[in-house]
């Protein structure tokens, strides 16, 4: 895709007020507030699924909490402001307490500025619509995205560019047989299809199964994420698949032609890009870890976790798989949900893995990157661990002090917020993008490109269903160290780039794509 460029002056910035505080010896990383914030709700299970997602339910500025349970009511946990939640009564159809909810995920399906909920369900599906955070509606039946088989977890985004969202939902089997064992073959799993439903532009879908190769669409999926892997401006799709089936990628190629597709023409390039890694494939994370210009990935597995670096900047849309040489391939441990986030703020991606592991060593782990895809073991000082099962884990910036917090899912445990301690004198920013007409309002797919004062293009892509069954925050955080910011571009997913030179660190905007022309809006709006 060809970008059209134009340069913008003029900015209306609202100042987050930051105050530098230097972290003191002896304080871990992370501070588990789960007590004291409210959020330490309960999760009980008789399978292997979770779901935790960061919404800004009322939208004012500040992250809420959507979180799921299987044998018992979700949760939705309101931001106080004062680094407390209250769980909300206000919105007790969220709660279907008598369904096995797992995955969840958040997007403006219509639009209208406020972030709905797609839940995932064994049985019913759930797509709720938000009222302008008055209310939620089911509108599931309405929509026509329902899907009764054992779904997992679901991912959205705008495969057309047409300023509308689509929805991939994936399903582990067909519900006969629910849990999740270690073999190498399909006995048990009574497989089901996984259902990608595309947006008719008014509130309503139409699946587009038919264009996919259904052996691919039936294996028992995990984990899914839509990014633009080979650079060319659209979301190219990946799905996680469990038992040694094989990951599949699919490459975006554009509009159904006579010999691909009948609706859109999405291309099978998992082993031609290297990228069908047969594992227990459970989470996946996708972000530029070495600065070259493309994005990575890292997705868990039972005994081994895979690193896969891209080689698109490089001349050829493929992957390298370095697993073998990564600190990131925890062995002897079973991983679920994966992560990339800056959470010092030096601004390199760093790592982090939920496990099944109850002892130290097996445990859910933190990594540092150190911006050339290796990275280092810091969980000893971090404070993430907490030997018991964790499988859900997402980031979110629940304070507003531009330091990244972490929201973990413990299977038939509870859920746990963590508070990033590690107020230091790193320089920090957090881009918000809001889309208009032929980008949709959330603007998943668009890419923004930051030149720092010291040298480095920082990259992150807006995304939906990252992780495990999560949602991470979409405003877009970028660490700094010490430097600051030269440039930052944005490539909107309708094909312009624009540029500007005026944007300050520490710092947080939303980027508003109006009319063909960016407005700069106080705060996150």
């Amino acid at each position: 895709m060809h970008y059209q460029t134009k340069k913008i002056g003029y900015i209306l910035v609202w100042l987050l007020t930051f105050v530098t505080v230097q972290s003191w010896a002896g304080t871990p990383y992370f501070t588990d507030i789960s007590v004291s914030s409210g959020v330490n709700v309960s999760h009980s299970s008789d399978t292997f699924a979770i779901g935790q997602a960061w919404i800004d339910i009322d939208n004012d500025g500040d992250l809420d909490i959507y979180v799921t349970n299987q044998l018992g009511p979700n949760h939705l946990l309101i931001n106080q402001g004062d680094e407390t939640f209250q769980e909300s009564s206000v919105f007790a159809n969220l709660q279907l307490a008598d369904q096995a909810c797992v995955g969840v995920s958040v997007a403006d399906f219509d639009n209208d500025g406020w972030d709905d909920i797609y839940v995932n369900c064994h049985g019913d599906n759930h797509l709720f619509k938000n009222n302008q955070g008055q209310a939620f509606v089911d509108v599931t039946d309405l929509a026509q995205v329902n899907d009764t088989n054992n779904s997992q977890v679901s991912a959205w985004a705008d495969i057309n560019n047409d300023g509308w969202l689509d929805l991939y939902v994936v399903n582990y089997n067909n519900g006969q047989s629910s849990s999740v064992v270690t073999s190498s073959d399909s006995k048990g799993i009574n497989a089901a299809k996984d259902s990608f439903f595309v947006s008719n532009g008014d509130a309503t879908f139409t699946n587009i199964n038919a264009d996919f190769d259904s052996v691919n669409l039936e294996k028992p999926g995990l984990a899914v994420t839509f990014f633009d892997y080979d650079n060319d401006g659209d979301q190219d799709l990946y799905v996680v698949i469990d038992r040694l089936h094989g990951n599949v990628l699919w490459r975006n190629d554009g509009p159904a032609t006579a010999s691909c597709g009948t609706y859109w023409c999405f291309t099978d390039v998992s082993k031609a890009a290297n990228a069908d890694a047969h594992v227990y494939g459970m989470g996946i994370a996708t972000g530029d870890i070495d600065l070259d210009g493309d994005m990575d990935m890292y997705f868990s597995s039972i005994g081994e976790q895979v690193l896969l670096i891209n080689q698109t900047s490089q001349g050829q849309a493929v992957f390298v798989d370095v697993s073998a040489g990564s600190v990131l391939n925890v062995a002897d441990t079973a991983g679920w949900g994966t992560l990339f986030f800056d959470y010092d703020n030096d601004s390199y991606l760093d790592a982090m893995i939920a496990t099944y592991g109850s002892t130290v060593d097996t445990a859910e782990k933190l990594f540092k990157g150190n911006g050339d895809a290796t990275f280092t073991d810091v969980t000893v000082d971090s404070g993430v661990s907490d030997l018991v099962f964790t499988e859900g884990i997402a980031f979110g910036d629940m304070n507003n002090d531009g330091l990244l917090d972490l929201l973990k899912g413990n299977r038939s445990s509870g859920y746990k917020l963590y508070k990033n301690n590690l107020n230091s004198a790193n320089n920090w920013i957090e881009i918000k993008l809001v889309g208009y007409g032929a980008v949709n309002r959330n603007a998943i797919g668009s890419r923004v490109e930051l030149l720092t004062s010291d040298g480095k293009t920082l990259i992150r892509e807006v995304t939906s269903g990252d992780a495990r069954g999560s949602g991470n925050q979409r405003a877009l955080h970028f660490g700094l160290a010490d430097a600051t910011v030269v440039s930052v571009t944005v490539l909107w997913s309708d094909g312009m780039k624009e540029e500007m030179n005026d944007m300050s660190h520490n710092h947080r905007y939303t980027l508003w794509n109006q009319a063909g022309r960016v407005i700069f809006s106080n705060g996150f709006e």
